[in-house]
């Protein structure tokens, strides 16, 4: 999204966009359905561009070869959204019929196969007065309601476009209920931007370089003045900020990253790779005051991303056309402890986790004697990848749902952007630019408590799905019926 478009003008147009597709299916024209198709591979298309960059840039594989690559994931995203449309033409679907194949064609997509719910129609309502159905209902009731709201748009009458105001009104009210509280004092962090070019961070003859850079860095986030920490209680370094094990690195960096640690009294957390004997993993590693360079804390990245952190079955000759550092990782545990740091429970996602809120929300469901649950979310990511494309901010509107369906801020330190700080409503508090070598100093404050979605997960829209159906089934056969008399 441009981020000189409102957020909501945003919403609206990708609502419109939706309400089209499915008029389209509705029209009895032959060419309809076939423009609708055509309408959805171009939106995801454009939505999906910067896999080529990733691929062609960054991966160096043929240009030929990385357009088909980034067509097909964009036919394959299509494919799901299609499928519905499919129905909704043959069975002459209505509204609340039209919502359930939808949302269950994006529930779909996000479990198969490990799950891709990149764009999906819900995290498009991000900045929509339907988010404040998130609480309750989670992303995947965001794309039935925005579905429903769409298909009546579509009927162009009046009384459903004032069914559908009347929807956002209530979304309205609902963003003003606050679901969870206030916990402790307020954090103070700083999140560190270091904007290491993907064409050196992993090229040994920069390594050095880029550890330079990460120190400068630390050292100007970790200032003390009279003896006494000034800027933060906790630092955070990206996703694979160190590309080697904490083992490995020149030990002068480790006791160098310590003796900054130690002068500040701050904590650090600093994604990296770890081995052990288990195998590689894309891991977070917690450092604090007076821990002599052992970790005090560790979490592994648990919903590991296919091609770029394990290779499918089958695909092997296609990861051989691309000179990428890719790896054969190992998946962390579902519910990991969080980081706990002045009365706040972090709990840590790396990149592509967060992507997937019912997973997110076992360490809220966790309530063994002695665990205490997150207070705060933070995700590190390296979306170098991408470029300075709409990856970022389609990124950054991830985390913005996760807020909302927890009731929980979160922290996002990242290579390139956009590293933000998001309060538990969603809103972005701060942030710093993209592609720029920064740090963002602020404050988060941690909250307790629960939303309905943390205690139901996507169990209340797979409920609302079935009596939707079974409504709209009813209303059906009571048209056949009145037909047939």
């Amino acid at each position: 999204m441009d981020p000189q478009v409102p957020g909501w003008l945003a919403s609206l147009a990708v609502l419109v966009f939706l309400a089209v597709l499915i008029r389209l299916w509705w029209s009895p024209q032959r060419h309809a359905p076939w423009l609708a198709a055509a309408l959805l591979l171009l939106f995801n298309l454009t939505g999906l561009h910067w896999i080529f960059t990733s691929l062609h840039v960054y991966g160096l594989m043929a240009a030929p070869i990385a357009a088909t690559a980034t067509l097909l994931l964009a036919l394959y995203v299509s494919l799901f959204t299609l499928a519905a449309g499919v129905a909704i033409r043959r069975y002459k679907l209505r509204p609340l019929a039209v919502a359930c194949a939808i949302t269950l064609a994006e529930l779909l997509r996000g479990y198969l196969f490990t799950g891709f719910p990149w764009l999906n129609w819900g995290y498009l309502q991000v900045d929509s007065l339907l988010a404040g159905f998130a609480p309750v209902l989670g992303v995947y009731g965001l794309v039935f309601l925005a579905a429903l709201c769409a298909a009546w748009l579509a009927r162009l009458k009046p009384g459903p476009a004032l069914a559908v105001l009347s929807l956002h009104l209530a979304g309205g009210v609902g963003l003003s209920i606050h679901w969870t509280t206030p916990l402790g004092e307020p954090l103070r962090v700083a999140l560190i931007q270091p904007s290491i070019d993907q064409q050196m961070k992993f090229d040994p003859a920069h390594a050095k370089a880029t550890e330079r850079s990460l120190l400068e860095l630390l050292a100007v986030a970790t200032p003390v003045s009279a003896g006494r920490p000034v800027a933060a209680d906790l630092v955070v370094l990206p996703e694979t900020a160190f590309i080697d094990t904490w083992q490995r690195l020149n030990p002068e960096t480790r006791e160098l990253v310590q003796r900054l640690i130690d002068r500040s009294g701050a904590a650090l957390i600093s994604g990296l790779p770890l081995q052990d004997a288990q195998g590689w993993s894309n891991s977070a590693i917690a450092l604090q005051p007076g821990d002599n360079g052992q970790w005090a804390y560790r979490y592994d990245k648990h919903h590991l991303v296919p091609f770029g952190e394990f290779i499918p079955w089958g695909f092997q000759w296609f990861v051989d056309l691309m000179q990428m550092p890719l790896g054969s990782f190992r998946s962390g545990g579902l519910a990991q402890p969080a980081f706990l740091i002045k009365g706040q429970g972090i709990g840590l996602n790396i990149c592509f986790d967060d992507l997937f809120g019912e997973e997110l929300i076992a360490a809220l469901q966790d309530h063994r004697p002695g665990v205490t649950p997150p207070s705060i979310w933070l995700n590190l990511s390296n979306l170098a990848w991408f470029g300075d494309s709409i990856a970022l901010q389609q990124h950054l509107n991830v985390g913005r749902m996760r807020s909302l369906e927890t009731g929980r801020p979160m922290l996002r330190a990242t290579n390139t952007g956009l590293t933000a700080i998001v309060d538990a409503k969603g809103r972005v508090q701060e942030s710093i630019a993209s592609q720029g070598r920064n740090i963002l100093l602020g404050q988060v404050q941690g909250m307790e408590g629960a939303t309905p979605y943390n205690r139901w997960g996507n169990t209340a829209i797979f409920i609302l799905v079935a009596l939707a159906a079974l409504a709209a089934w009813l209303q059906a056969r009571r048209r056949q019926q009145g037909s047939a008399r």
